[in-house]
């Protein structure tokens, strides 16, 4: 089969991205929250280009005129999905190709997915768009999304925001967002990925003002060398997180039968992201730990801590947290040793990590004036790469000029992260990460782990051969 030409893939995407017009074909009638229907999302998100529905069997869905076919549309069309069975998947890309639509989005199962003939009408869909110099996104696919175009072909509504991150993805799963965390501000839903895939994806968000964190969701993939040649490229200017299922032998059938994806070996896709700058996460809990820690957070420029914490056996606990992850207790400086002295009381040597209990309880220090002090102290130590904080998530009135402490992270370029105790957490947690560039985590492993891959992707920008 002749292979895609990718020497205009930014332009082509933004067709499957940016669509000023788009047609929906083999739109259904049906509305309400079970219609699945695609238009009536469409206007709910406020999308401004112009919408063609093709039904042969009505004149109008939603009060907008429909189409027997795509040749009756008397405009151009940007972008078209088709909304089919598999089996008219052949004929109406023909169709598409004839009225001169460069991107088709196939939305149906049914293709590689599922056995021969669908694999058969697979290569078909594929040839035909190939000879039309036409690009597909799917089959088996929710489609593209766009929260800054007010746009998403998905058949279940979707709730969209704008935040500067970019999916792509083989699964639905991921265009709908995270439990904590709206993660699509764009989205690519390559499902079988017989065309357009994630090399292409990757292409369209390097320069993208709007994208600044690249999450990918692989089950498997076809060009693996395109794909390492492009993503080394964009790493270099962006962070590139990857969640690679298909791991064990199960799994890796479920993918065949999922996406029609061949998983191809775990040791292989470890080594080829190490080379080309992708940040392998493990499962969607860290996805979310990455992502929100990558959008808000400076890059970790050694491997050094400085742990703050208001009880002394979670002192213990994160020093062994950050121990599991390659970390070490960053050895403070003279003079921030000397500046804390002033604090502790006579027994207690306050260092790294620092119980700042004692300061505030025993030596009757207020509590923001002791955590103020050690925090710029540690903050301003040269031997301190970043910093790891324990905090009860109790709130208080009175409690305003602790929060505010946080305010004094802004001022250097160093990574906080923050570890809360108590049930009463989602209360204090919004109002620390409000006052400074801080990022909460639920457990000490998850905050450690982050600290240790924004310093690996300070290392992989910082290394010779890049």
């Amino acid at each position: 089969m002749t292979p895609a030409d990718t020497s205009n893939t930014v332009e082509i995407m933004r067709l499957f991205m940016e669509p000023k017009s788009i047609a929906l074909v083999g739109l259904t009638r049906a509305t309400g929250a079970f219609g699945w229907n695609v238009m009536e999302h469409l206007k709910g998100y406020g999308y401004k280009g112009k919408l063609y529905p093709v039904n042969p069997g009505a004149d109008e869905i939603l009060g907008i005129k429909c189409y027997r076919s795509l040749a009756e549309i008397p405009d151009d069309i940007d972008l078209a999905v088709i909304l089919t069975p598999s089996r008219h998947g052949p004929k109406l890309v023909k169709e598409c190709v004839d009225k001169g639509i460069k991107a088709i989005t196939i939305v149906g199962q049914g293709y590689a997915d599922a056995d021969a003939e669908g694999k058969r009408l697979q290569d078909e869909v594929v040839r035909i768009a190939r000879e039309g110099v036409a690009r597909i996104v799917g089959p088996n696919t929710f489609g593209t999304g766009n929260a800054y175009h007010h746009f998403n072909t998905a058949f279940t509504r979707i709730a969209m925001h704008e935040v500067p991150t970019g999916v792509i993805c083989q699964t639905g799963l991921y265009m709908s967002g995270l439990p904590y965390f709206p993660i699509v501000g764009k989205g690519i839903d390559i499902g079988n990925a017989c065309d357009i895939d994630f090399a292409d994806g990757l292409e369209y968000f390097e320069d993208d003002p709007m994208v600044k964190v690249i999450m990918l969701y692989i089950e498997g993939m076809r060009n693996g060398r395109r794909f390492m040649e492009v993503a080394g490229r964009v790493s270099k200017k962006k962070p590139i997180l990857a969640l690679k299922s298909g791991r064990c032998d199960d799994s890796a059938r479920a993918a065949q039968s999922h996406s029609g994806s061949l998983a191809g070996s775990d040791e292989v896709y470890d080594a080829a992201f190490k080379q080309c700058g992708v940040l392998r996460v493990t499962g969607e809990n860290e996805f979310q730990d990455m992502t929100r820690a990558f959008l808000k957070l400076p890059l970790m420029k050694g491997r050094n801590v400085g742990i703050i914490s208001i009880t002394g056996g979670g002192a213990i606990m994160a020093t062994d947290a950050c121990a599991r992850h390659g970390l070490k207790l960053a050895k403070l400086s003279d003079a921030s040793l000397k500046k804390l002295k002033t604090l502790a009381p006579p027994w207690q040597h306050l260092g790294n990590p620092a119980d700042i209990w004692p300061p505030s309880m025993i030596a009757g220090n207020p509590l923001h004036v002791v955590l103020a002090t050690v925090l710029e102290t540690f903050a301003a130590d040269d031997n301190v790469d970043g910093l790891f904080i324990i905090l009860p998530g109790e709130y208080h009135p009175l409690m305003d000029p602790v929060l505010d402490c946080f305010k004094l992270i802004d001022k250097y370029d160093k990574p906080a992260v923050l570890w809360c105790y108590s049930i009463e957490i989602d209360k204090v947690v919004p109002l620390i990460e409000s006052r400074g560039r801080i990022v909460h985590y639920h457990t000490m492993d998850q905050a450690a782990n982050v600290l240790s891959k924004l310093n690996d992707y300070y290392e992989y920008l910082n290394r010779g051969d890049v």
